[in-house]
């Protein structure tokens, strides 16, 4: 499934995400396998259930960052 990332506090390790279904799905740290995400991020996600929520994600993979496009405030083109 695809979402943006909506929020997610680094030094807290969690966050979540918009989910192309408008559903908000909850990330922790211990499921990004090595990725680094922020807020704005259009990601990639395998969303699965447990027992405290419905809506988790894991192997979150990147697809566009906002900043990989900017650099210096502008946008290149």
């Amino acid at each position: 499934m695809f979402g943006t990332v909506t929020k997610y506090f680094r030094d807290k390790g969690y966050g979540f995400i918009r989910g192309q279904n408008g559903k908000s799905y909850f990330i922790h740290k211990s499921n990004l396998d090595g990725e680094y995400i922020e807020s704005g991020y259009y990601v990639f996600f395998r969303p699965f259930v447990t027992d405290r929520s419905d809506y988790n994600a894991k192997d979150i993979s990147v697809i566009d960052a906002p900043e990989r496009s900017r650099q210096h405030g502008k946008s290149n083109r």
